[in-house]
């Protein structure tokens, strides 16, 4: 569970001008602000209550997140937004409600979810919604809705590796397994990246804190922040290590997605390499140095980077 990966800030810390421009967009006074900490950007990100005003109906609820609009990453927040935009009704995510630079701020509002964010844990009923979750995302985004979406095998392909640049130097307290093996998982974990090619939009980006339930108990995908055009197997597979992490056994979370359309016909090698891939994408990650305001990130990567051993070993027999 990536609970308190981020330091975010609190509602009263934000500047007085965004909170008024806040309140005017939404058509009434903010009554109470929860604050929500989970992911891995330093951005707001509160679900806020609105008064209504005087003689309209009760409160309502929101979810807001934003930035700065000369922070770094406030292109990414642009991205979402444009994203959000294209999804199509069908798509099992909260609808955006609007997006728009209020104070120096680029600020997204979204449908608020009041049921948290998912319980991976075996035996949480969380599990089952997530994997229909992720089903139904290729009925509902094939074809790619965001015709400029970059193809996976670029975009991902890009950036889920690390095996081979934690090769090229070895660090000390490299983990004895990852030691013997360096060379097979350094060679191995580009071989998904032809497989990557669909014409489903990909969130990239499953993880627990990316979904949230709603007032059903469904589970919704949010942070469409990088969005590509790919194989809809890919968010599928991407479920798997979270699970080994959340306490499953490889082969009980393997065997939890085995059933989904999106993973019929997929080659057990591709599969293999992209489970490298993923864990030297965290290994690697896990090693540079914290980015402001995340400072628990890099403890969540090497965590995540034993789950994704872990899984390896499963796919491989190796020991």
């Amino acid at each position: 569970m990536n609970v308190g990966t981020a330091v975010r800030p609190g509602w009263d810390q934000l500047p007085g001008s965004l909170r008024d421009a806040l309140a005017a967009r939404l058509g009434g006074p903010v009554t109470a602000a929860v604050v929500q900490t989970g992911g891995f950007t330093p951005g707001v990100a509160v679900r806020l209550t609105v008064g209504a005003p005087s003689g309209a109906p009760g409160p309502t609820r929101v979810f807001v997140k934003g930035l700065p609009v000369e922070h770094p990453l406030a292109g990414v927040y642009r991205a979402e937004a444009a994203a959000c935009q294209a999804l199509p009704p069908a798509a099992p995510a909260p609808a955006l409600r609007w997006a728009a630079d209020l104070a120096g701020w680029i600020i997204l509002a979204f449908e608020d979810l009041p049921g948290g964010t998912v319980d991976l844990r075996p035996g949480s009923t969380d599990v089952t919604a997530t994997v229909a979750t992720l089903a139904a995302l290729a009925p509902a985004l094939t074809p790619c809705p965001i015709e400029d979406a970059p193809p996976a095998a670029h975009e991902l392909g890009g950036l889920v590796h690390g095996w081979a640049t934690v090769a090229a130097d070895p660090p000390d307290d490299l983990n004895g397994w990852a030691c013997r093996h360096l060379p097979a998982l350094a060679a191995g974990e580009s071989g998904w990246v032809a497989a990557a090619a669909g014409a489903t939009l990909v969130h990239g980006d499953i993880r627990p804190d990316n979904l949230v339930r709603d007032a059903t108990g469904a589970v919704r995908l949010v942070d469409w922040s990088y969005p590509c055009r790919g194989a809809a197997w890919l968010d599928v597979a991407a479920l798997v290590p979270h699970l080994i992490l959340a306490g499953h056994h490889p082969g009980t979370a393997e065997a939890a997605i085995r059933n989904v359309p999106a993973m019929a016909g997929l080659d057990p090698e591709v599969l293999t390499a992209f489970a490298m891939a993923v864990a030297g994408y965290w290994e690697r990650s896990s090693r540079a140095p914290a980015p402001p305001g995340v400072p628990h990130l890099r403890t969540f990567q090497a965590s995540a980077a034993a789950a994704g051993r872990v899984w390896i070993a499963h796919r491989t027999g190796w020991h």
